[in-house]
């Protein structure tokens, strides 16, 4: 409870504190507004990190003036209000989708660029000779509010991310050794692989806390780089690893050396203090001495495939234990290069996003059509107040804009504006006209905004109690003279009731697409990518693929929690189809230098797996392997094994058996047995 969270109450004193000191300063410096500063204090504090509230100061201040050029840009249009609402719902839109593309906390500039365009706009309209000046208004009071914010952040018992940063990363390695352990002990388990991936695909906002943190540690951001660099090849390392072991287990070729090592690897991998530099080097050292002599027999390199990939295990391991002992003791070191080489230059890798063009196009769009069909509404009736609905439900349909479906938050968003409605009723006309002085204003409002902040400190209550907040703050109209007018209070409050009313039924008509539309179209995203690199086009880079398809990964893997478990997708496993999909990758890079007539083989193979996959994604479903698919792996195997080696005969050889391995899931080893010694 956050009644009993010292935590919370320090962090709910603390906003406060800052939203007095905001509210001083514009009464005392006779800003026409007030309560835009006040609530915007509210709005950049969450979440309560000293670099985050500094970001999003430095962002809501940025897009707050990205808004007033705009809607000074728009002043010739404001004498004519249906053309000026259609500049605004073209603004919208725009802003949105450069919104939804930056997924990370820049995107917050634009987002809040979109609303408060609408937020100017509309007051302009009914005073438009004033849109110059309400402009500015607004650009002073979010500036003194950010800074209010941040300086109060900054003074009063900062806030570090560091906890988190090293509670996320702690988290992630443990239950990355506990799937290893599950994965060598020969029962890889695949929904923690699953949630290791989702992890992974959000490792971006730990990256950006760590570099807005703290700036004496310059380095500890490329630290984070670094380390998700190697997250990143952990995972297919590890389904390599569980590949190569059940294709062994199915022969029957583990011997007790091999079995040994893996347990001693396993146990090994889950003590948390930093690697012993000798422990590693003995560890390395046992896997070569157990490298079998070189020979095209399948178990021989599969044998050798396992102990190259446990090598790597070892290396980015000891890597990851590395840095996140060096992140969570603050230390940096520029120039300490992990055993696991990396090009720290290729940090586009980083940068792999699946965007799906028209569905962001979609949702930014939605919006602008419900602005544009309020203001039609309210136009064509002449309610003067209308304009307090179109604020916001603009809000709403901005900030839930990146769900599939923004109709429970935005449920949730008028829930709390019903609330914060009947609390601005009880101060505007039974607290507010006996108070008449600064400090008596001080301790009256103490009550609300103390409790209100405890409840947006914690993460089940936020979603209602800052939009209460936020709300409070606003319609309370606070300025340098009690101006209660019960008339127009009704008025923008059943207009603001209807507008985000209007725009919750304006959404679910046009947006509420679904969690499973979304997670079909991943899906066959997914498979698109695979089927590109089978036919030789698209990604053939191995730490490019990875990256990508762990995006889409990360993407699907919340939506898949709200797909009903007899979909059809809840049997996909991405990671399965990236081990594929890398397999792929494998065998194009290896035809490079096979002979014509081997060559010549793989490329019919590869087509049927593309073929295979552009099947797949057409019919939207998982479908069984055709046999000639498996026909041509097997004639591929049989062709490619008798090649001397030096040929890419071994890259080969790897990358059909993974194939085969993939496309006879629960059949035995049948290509082992059908081709010829």
């Amino acid at each position: 409870m956050p009644f009993a969270d010292k935590h919370a109450w320090l962090f709910s004193a603390k906003l406060y504190l800052a939203a007095v000191a905001t509210l001083g300063i514009s009464l005392l410096g006779g800003l026409a507004r007030p309560y835009w500063a006040m609530a915007t204090v509210y709005v950049v504090s969450f979440p309560p990190l000293l670099g985050m509230t500094r970001a999003r100061g430095g962002y809501r201040i940025l897009g707050t003036f990205l808004a007033c050029a705009a809607v000074v840009a728009f002043m010739n249009f404001v004498q004519t209000p249906m053309l000026m609402c259609a500049m605004l719902a073209l603004w919208l839109s725009g802003c949105l989708f450069v919104a939804l593309l930056h997924r990370g906390p820049s995107g917050y500039t634009f987002m809040l660029a979109s609303y408060t365009a609408a937020f100017i706009g509309f007051q302009a309209i009914a005073t438009p000779e004033q849109i110059f000046d309400i402009a500015v208004a607004r650009g002073e009071e979010i500036i003194l509010g950010a800074l209010c914010a941040v300086i109060v952040a900054s003074l009063v018992f900062p806030t570090s991310a560091k906890p988190a940063i090293n509670a996320r990363i702690g988290g992630w390695m443990d239950d990355a050794a506990l799937w290893a352990r599950q994965v060598l002990g020969g029962d890889g388990e695949t929904s923690r692989r699953a949630l290791l991936a989702a992890d992974l695909a959000q490792f971006d906002a730990l990256i950006t806390m760590a570099r807005l943190d703290d700036p004496r540690h310059p380095q500890a951001h490329l630290q984070m780089q670094a380390l998700r660099l190697r997250m990143l090849a952990l995972l297919p390392v590890l389904g390599w690893i569980d590949d190569r072991l059940a294709a062994l287990h199915a022969r029957r070729a583990l011997d007790e050396a091999r079995r040994t090592l893996l347990a001693d690897i396993a146990t090994w991998m889950e003590r948390k203090d930093a690697p012993d530099p000798d422990a590693v080097a003995r560890l390395r050292a046992r896997i070569a001495a157990l490298r079998p002599e070189p020979s095209a027999a399948i178990g021989t390199l599969l044998s050798n495939s396992l102990l190259l990939r446990l090598d790597e295990l070892v290396e980015l391991w000891a890597d990851c234990r590395r840095l996140q002992r060096d992140i969570a003791a603050g230390r940096s070191d520029p120039d300490e290069r992990g055993l696991f080489r990396l090009d720290m230059g290729r940090l586009n890798v980083l940068r792999e996003r699946h965007v799906d063009w028209p569905m962001l196009s979609f949702a930014a769009l939605s919006p602008g059509i419900s602005l544009i069909a309020y203001c039609v509404l309210w136009i064509a009736i002449g309610w003067d107040g209308g304009g307090f609905g179109a604020m916001l439900g603009v809000v709403a349909a901005s900030f839930f804009a990146s769900q599939d479906d923004p109709t429970p938050q935005m449920t949730k968003m008028l829930v709390a504006t019903l609330i914060s409605l009947a609390l601005v009723a009880l101060y505007q006309f039974g607290v507010l006209p006996l108070v008449h002085d600064f400090g008596a204003l001080v301790l009256v409002l103490a009550p609300a905004f103390l409790l209100l902040g405890l409840l947006i400190h914690d993460p089940k209550t936020m979603p209602y109690a800052l939009p209460m907040t936020v709300n409070l703050a606003t319609l309370l109209n606070l300025r340098s003279t009690y101006a209660g007018d019960f008339q127009a209070f009704v008025n923008s409050s059943v207009s603001i009731v209807l507008g985000v009313g209007f725009f919750i039924v304006m959404t679910r008509l046009f947006r509420s697409v679904g969690a499973e539309l979304s997670a079909r179209r991943l899906v066959r995203r997914a498979w698109t990518v695979i089927a590109e690199a089978a036919a030789g086009h698209g990604v053939l880079d191995r730490d490019v693929f990875t990256a990508r398809m762990i995006d889409l990964l990360g993407q699907l893997a919340p939506r898949m929690a709200a797909v009903s478990s007899d979909s059809h997708l809840a049997t996909v496993d991405l990671l399965d189809e990236i081990r594929a999909g890398l397999n792929v990758i494998e065998l194009r890079r290896a035809r490079r230098v096979l002979p014509e007539t081997n060559a010549a083989a793989l490329d019919r193979l590869l087509d049927a797996v593309c073929r295979h996959y552009r099947e797949q994604a057409a019919h939207g479903r998982k479908l069984a392997a055709p046999a000639a698919l498996r026909e041509a792996i097997d004639a591929s195997l049989a062709r490619v094994r008798t090649l001397p080696p030096g040929t890419g005969r071994d890259e080969g050889l790897l990358g059909l058996i993974g194939l085969r391995h993939f496309f006879a899931a629960g059949e035995a080893e049948a290509a082992e047995i059908a081709v010829p010694a």
